[in-house]
């Protein structure tokens, strides 16, 4: 697939949903876009403001990573109440890149967060409601359709090979290899065995790329799984900790308190 096929469907994209659309590869570098420039206010506010702007670029970064880790699009707003959308894109099971929705305002509400930011960046008062009144807006009813319709462009995407695979990170395959078998009782040295590499290397490597360990995000998969089976009081929460991949109940009660500040039986009390 040519760059001007991919613009044309980018473009097509743009004018169903209101929102900006981008192709990104796995280092979320934008690979293509339509339109091709950015919202008035996102480009003024990351052109003035560098701290912003890697504010909004680790905020996007924090969306890929939980589109990786889940395998599924969600829909996400940007820390200045802008609405966004991301999916994954796969190539026989390899993550190639993302297909990106922003810069879009719910319609109806306020503007203030919007205004108050570009104030601070400079901006006259009239400028700033003229900028944020001309951010596209869309109704809350119809997000979840425009995702839908992503979705099916996101795996058409992935079948014409849109971007290109390129060989996956040691810190790739090893999240690749955790998200798929994390209701196991893998350890460490499965992980290492299974990826190829020796135990320093996973190690350094996961933690460099993700900023977080192995052990971590492992148990953070285990933990999201298990708040999950939880809300089912029908299952037992010995059931629960041996489902989620952690060794016996004792040791799930440990892990989850750690976490959340309370145990299981209170969580599920609690619901």
């Amino acid at each position: 697939m040519n760059n001007e096929q991919i613009i044309m469907i980018l473009r097509d994209l743009n004018r169903i949903s209101g929102f900006r659309v981008s192709l990104h590869n796995t280092s979320f570098e934008e690979v293509a876009a339509y339109p091709e420039k950015k919202s008035d206010f996102c480009a003024y506010v990351q052109r003035c403001n560098e701290k912003e702007c890697e504010l909004c670029k680790e905020c996007d970064k924090e969306a890929c990573r939980t589109v990786e880790r889940t395998g599924e699009p969600m829909i996400y707003k940007c820390r200045h109440n802008l609405v966004e959308a991301i999916s994954p894109l796969y190539n026989f099971g390899i993550l190639t890149g993302y297909l990106m929705l922003g810069q879009v305002r719910v319609d109806g509400e306020d503007t203030f967060p919007i205004v108050n930011t570009l104030i601070k960046n400079g901006k006259s008062e009239v400028e700033s409601k003229r900028i944020a009144n001309a951010i596209p807006t869309i109704e809350e009813s119809k997000l979840k359709s425009f995702v839908n319709i992503m979705t099916v462009c996101a795996s058409y995407l992935t079948l014409s090979n849109a971007v290109n695979a390129t060989k996956a990170s040691v810190g790739e395959l090893t999240m690749k290899f955790i998200s798929e078998n994390f209701t196991d009782k893998i350890s460490v040295k499965d992980i290492c065995d299974a990826v190829g590499y020796s135990k320093s290397t996973v190690l350094s490597a996961f933690k460099k790329e993700f900023s977080t360990t192995v052990n971590t995000y492992l148990n953070t998969l285990r933990l999201e799984r298990s708040k999950k089976m939880l809300e089912n009081e029908n299952t037992s929460i010995n059931e629960v900790a041996l489902s989620c991949g952690f060794s016996d109940q004792s040791y799930f009660s440990k892990v989850f308190s750690a976490a959340y500040g309370i145990t299981p039986t209170e969580y599920r009390r609690d619901r």
